[in-house]
């Protein structure tokens, strides 16, 4: 019976022609059992699958699910055995591993040079993430979307910068530093700190030493602020580097100041025998020793 109390007459019971409403609508966060991995998060992406192929054998699949280690799973039955509604938040557990995800897939394939590759499945998130904060402008995710969208930015960026495409590399890692500038949670250092970076090495492969420079201060200071100014091993080679640009840029009080301290921080965590402290003070001593005789 319909909902106007007439009756309708279904000609075989098949999914073609007769099935229940589902539970579930596209785009709900839903957690899905598989034999090898038990419940797994994901979102849905599309409802009532009619596959072209044979693989439903006149059946409709109720949903396609796109789980958060970017695999795709149909789920042939609506029943809570099979997909259940998730209740985790996913902006603070299962979105920041579909996120952490896709870069360990961008970096796979960066390794095996199919850059073509990484940039339409990185593009594909971009664009998602784009068309769900233009759309979504006043919804409460707004921010951690555009946090996933300033990370995706940065993938791509490594992506550009392992294919030599240098002014996308610089194009993408802007947009991230302005989404990353427009944030106000307890992690918006650290991913200053890793644009940041990003640009300086741009600037560094583009050769423009002074914007190297430039960003290389601005991580100095953010890599100090990260670690509660505490010592490490970023922190020592970041110094070296920027104070061998410093040396390069004319100055180069500033700039033997700042690998004496790089070496010093080296020296404590690594010890006087690592190769890295050795060379550091090797190019130290040569460009103190420049220094000299320029003075003359």
């Amino acid at each position: 019976m319909d909902c106007n109390g007439e009756f309708v007459y279904a000609p075989s019971d098949s999914d073609m022609f007769i099935r229940k409403i589902l539970r579930f609508k596209k785009g709900d966060l839903v957690k899905c059992y598989t034999e090898e991995d038990g419940w797994v998060h994901g979102e849905i992406v599309e409802t009532e699958v009619d596959d072209d192929d044979d693989f439903c054998q006149g059946q409709i699949i109720p949903y396609r699910v796109r789980l958060d280690n970017n695999d795709e799973l149909f789920v042939e039955s609506d029943d809570s055995s099979c997909i259940k509604l998730s209740t985790s938040r996913r902006g603070e557990q299962n979105g920041f591993a579909h996120v952490v995800s896709v870069h360990v897939l961008s970096k796979m394939l960066i390794n095996n040079e199919e850059y073509e590759e990484a940039k339409e499945m990185l593009q594909e998130k971009i664009e998602m993430m784009r068309s769900k904060i233009k759309q979504n402008s006043s919804h409460s995710n707004v921010a951690k979307w555009r946090v996933d969208l300033s990370h995706f930015l940065c993938y791509l960026s490594e992506v550009h910068q392992a294919s030599g495409s240098l002014d996308e590399m610089k194009l993408a890692l802007v947009e991230a530093l302005v989404l990353t500038k427009l944030a106000s949670d307890k992690s918006k250092p650290h991913r200053l700190l890793d644009v940041t970076s990003k640009l300086a090495t741009h600037a560094t492969l583009n050769g423009d030493k002074q914007n190297a420079l430039k960003y290389s201060e601005e991580a100095i200071l953010l890599v100090k602020e990260t670690t509660q100014y505490q010592t490490s091993f970023r922190l020592g080679s970041l110094l070296i580097e920027t104070g061998k640009l410093n040396i390069v840029c004319n100055m180069r009080e500033r700039g033997l100041e700042q690998m004496s301290e790089g070496i010093v921080i080296l020296d404590q965590l690594c010890g006087s025998d690592n190769e890295e402290v050795i060379q550091a003070k090797e190019e130290y001593e040569r460009s103190f020793s420049e220094g000299k005789t320029d003075d003359r």
